[in-house]
């Protein structure tokens, strides 16, 4: 074997030994990716609550799925929706249903003052605050106690939200509410006693108002097939609320 040969050989097997030692290095073993941790739905629902709070000014609407709301004997209340200005300005159209027929009832508040159309002729009159079936004064802060107050909240998944916004992805937080937290909204006609099943969608940015589902009975007269939707929107420029007639 000549010189040139044996040298070409030699290089050769060093390679062959090179690449053998080099091939132990891929059987390291890849990092263990770090696990997402599980958001806290108590967490989540207290921002939520805070969002709502800080509404200057905020729309929201009360609609039934399934069933309706007894604010009276005979007196069902189908639909409540409205807008509503930090601290104590709010207007709202309630749909009726009495007998067999639907009404609609507008009210108004700004301050200590309330006024609501009648029912017969459909003119504005200035009521005393008791007089109203639901009161929305001072809303931001009401709707963020409901959200406050679900008690055993348990993350149920995600859901992609859409609506006359477009489109979000949101937490899906199950829990239980107390009637007792929904006496605000509904004075003298709540069960106190009775805790109903909830469902929050809080948006996972943080920057819409979250909505709440409701399923059960809260007043005295309730199917137990009664679900409610409550919708939250954030109102910018803020709502114009003024007196009817200027008054």
């Amino acid at each position: 074997m000549g010189i040139v040969p044996f040298r070409l050989f030699t290089a050769l097997a060093l390679l062959l030994l090179l690449a053998g030692c080099g091939g132990g290095a891929t059987d390291t073993p890849a990092p263990t990716p770090t696990p997402t941790p599980i958001p806290d739905p108590a967490a989540i629902l207290s921002r939520a609550a805070d969002r709502v709070a800080a509404a200057e000014s905020l729309s929201f609407a009360l609609e039934h799925s399934a069933g309706s709301t007894q604010l009276s004997p005979g007196l069902l209340l189908t639909r409540a929706a409205g807008v509503a200005n930090q601290p104590d300005r709010f207007q709202i159209k309630l749909e009726l249903e009495t007998a067999g027929s639907f009404l609609e009832l507008e009210v108004i508040g700004i301050g200590d003052r309330t006024w609501m159309t009648n029912l017969l002729s459909g003119e504005w009159e200035s009521v005393p605050p008791a007089a109203v079936p639901l009161s929305f004064n001072n809303a931001g802060q009401l709707f963020a106690d409901i959200i406050a107050a679900v008690e055993n909240p348990q993350l149920a998944g995600t859901e992609l939200i859409e609506d006359a916004n477009g489109s979000y992805n949101a937490w899906r937080i199950q829990g239980t509410l107390p009637g007792a937290a929904l006496a605000s909204a509904l004075p003298g006609t709540t069960l106190p006693d009775t805790a109903i099943p909830v469902t929050v969608w809080a948006d996972q940015a943080e920057t819409r108002l979250p909505r709440v589902e409701l399923s059960g009975p809260l007043v005295a007269g309730d199917l137990p097939e009664v679900t409610r939707l409550l919708t939250l929107e954030l109102r910018e420029p803020a709502a114009e609320i003024v007196a009817p007639g200027g008054g």
